[in-house]
């Protein structure tokens, strides 16, 4: 079928459709601003491809025949039914409406959520959109939330109530500015991160620290949780921070790539922050796992987020 379609040409349908309306060459052409010759060499490539005469054709003009007839009836129908499955499907996205309330972390909002979001509204413009961009974990029943992007981890526990839904595997990076590690040296080993400052992100809902995970498991991580600096429910400022020569942080890959190209970030220690990942979902409560609109958007940015 594929095959089909790409020897037929939908342009040369539609360009028969005109021709077979008007059954004038000339009108045709002035019509679809090309020239005379180019419809009839069309037409020609067209009735080669299906094996039977379209037109009959004279020094004074030109008609449908039996078969051409019966065909221009067929696409017109095929065409017809094209048309109908676009205003369909457009009728049936604007018939997507009410609102959705959302939890998102600020990382992942900015660099995953918000490349994707003219795009979805347009798609769905009858659906209203309340993001809370925020590091806390939200309680679902109290604050009424529809859905929630939360990492989640082997020993993370969740409600029952809630259904948990894979949507992007994260790794995470230690990096510095240039001139820092300038100024105090490039590091080699874990170990050496006593000698530095190490920038901490924490949640203030409950003091829990973002840990470095991911490092080797026998160093002393005194110095890393107890810096001078502790960042509280905003990671973005620890990269900000990273920045302007701070010291080291802790940031997920798809967060600094602009930077690194740029080369306003380093990665250090690389070998020892690629065995654990992150993983990201959409929890949402089970007594919504029939919403049209969650589930519209829960695929939509799966797909695009997965990729």
């Amino acid at each position: 079928m594929k095959k089909q379609f790409k020897t037929m040409h939908i342009a040369s349908l539609e360009l028969f459709l005109v021709a077979a309306e008007n059954e004038n060459f000339s009108v045709t052409a002035q019509y679809l601003n090309i020239t005379p010759a180019a419809v009839s060499r069309s037409i020609k490539r067209l009735e080669e491809r299906i094996g039977f005469d379209l037109f009959s054709r004279s020094t004074r003009q030109v008609k449908l025949t039996q078969e051409g007839r019966i065909y221009y009836k067929k696409c017109s129908e095929i065409f017809d039914m094209l048309i109908n499955a676009g205003h369909s499907i457009k009728n049936e996205k604007n018939a997507i409406g009410g609102r959705l309330k959302i939890s998102v972390p600020e990382t992942f909002f900015n660099y995953k959520i918000s490349p994707y979001l003219a795009n979805f509204s347009e798609e769905y413009p009858n659906l209203k959109l309340d993001f809370h961009v925020t590091n806390r974990n939200i309680d679902f029943i109290a604050e009424e939330y529809d859905l929630s992007v939360r990492l989640v981890q082997e020993n993370t526990k969740l409600e029952a109530f809630l259904i948990k839904k894979r949507l992007f595997i994260a790794t995470t990076g230690l990096y510095a500015s240039p001139n820092y590690l300038a100024k105090n040296g490039m590091i080699v080993c874990p170990d050496e991160l006593i000698n530095h400052k190490c920038i901490n992100f924490s949640s203030s809902q409950n003091n829990k620290r973002f840990q470095w995970t991911s490092l080797n498991k026998n160093i002393d991580k005194d110095n890393i949780e107890n810096s001078q600096i502790q960042i509280f429910d905003s990671i973005q400022a620890t990269k900000f921070l990273a920045l302007n020569d701070g010291g080291i942080v802790q940031l997920f890959s798809f967060s600094v790539q602009d930077e690194l190209e740029r080369k306003e970030l380093v990665e250090i220690l690389s070998e020892y922050n690629k065995e654990h990942t992150w993983e990201f979902c959409f929890l949402y409560p089970s007594t919504y796992k029939n919403s049209t609109k969650l589930k519209i958007f829960i695929e939509y940015f799966t797909d695009k987020i997965s990729r």
